[in-house]
């Protein structure tokens, strides 16, 4: 699963409470023990729950994979991958081609854009893009089709709202006066959106021309998640899948 909440985000936070917590220590020397180590674990209490809450509350995806490797390669590893996006849209290749790159180099193995071999601006023939991988020492490459993706919309209902009434009287001299608070809290009444993308991914030799494995999934996003996050976790899982299969290896050895 792909979480996408940002670590800075809770180090700001940490740091504040740091520096609150500092200024708290400095301001009560002359509380007693017992009433400093009580606000205190107030203090972590609240800090612990903020920080749970950007973690529950972050975008996160999970992608189901079905792989085939083919039997010719069932011994052999690659090193060196070049990575194609074949979309025209050039958002999506982008972002496809620099995370699945960012996800190989993560565990050590080299791999390049295709952008950056294939510029879009440029149609070189078959023959020119073998000698391109040759010259890159590229020794297999893969091939990523986007099918089908869109937002999945689920509306959650309305449940029994709850009213919570609270009192307070106030007394001056001879006369009192009662005040009355009611909050009430409705819950549900909105919709959720979920992103979700289904994707055909290829690896292919470059020596041969072969096509060694083949993979199909599909990638769904919590209500918080976006496209960037369905991406995260497809190209890891691409990633995950090809150790899995024995066709890299941590490391690039």
């Amino acid at each position: 699963m792909q979480n996408s909440a940002n670590p800075t985000n809770i180090m700001q936070i940490n740091e504040v409470f740091m520096e609150r917590n500092s200024v708290y220590l400095n301001v009560s020397r002359n509380a007693s023990a017992t009433d400093r180590k009580g606000d205190l674990m107030k203090s972590l209490a609240t800090f612990t729950i903020v920080t749970i809450a950007i973690v529950l509350l972050a975008g996160c995806a999970t992608t189901k994979m079905t792989s085939f490797k083919d039997p010719a390669f069932q011994s052999i590893s690659f090193k060196r991958i070049l990575v194609v996006a074949n979309t025209s849209d050039l958002e999506w290749r982008r972002k496809i081609e620099t995370r699945m790159v960012k996800s190989f180099q993560d565990i050590g193995v080299f791999a390049i854009e295709g952008v950056q071999l294939f510029p879009p601006t440029r149609e070189p023939t078959a023959d020119e893009k073998v000698d391109i991988l040759i010259k890159n020492k590229v020794d297999a490459y893969v091939s990523v089709s986007v099918g089908e993706s869109g937002v999945k919309e689920e509306y959650v209902p309305s449940t029994e709202s709850t009213t919570k009434t609270k009192g307070s009287v106030r007394v001056s001299g001879d006369r009192a006066d009662y005040a009355e608070k009611s909050t009430t809290k409705v819950d549900g009444g909105y919709t959720l959106s979920k992103p979700w993308a289904g994707f055909q991914t290829k690896l292919f030799d470059v020596s041969s021309g072969q096509n060694a494995w083949v993979a199909s999934s599909f990638t769904g996003g919590n209500a918080f998640a976006d496209f960037s996050t369905v991406i995260n976790s497809y190209c890891d899982k691409v990633v995950d899948q090809l150790i899995e299969d024995g066709l890299i290896k941590k490391g690039g050895k």
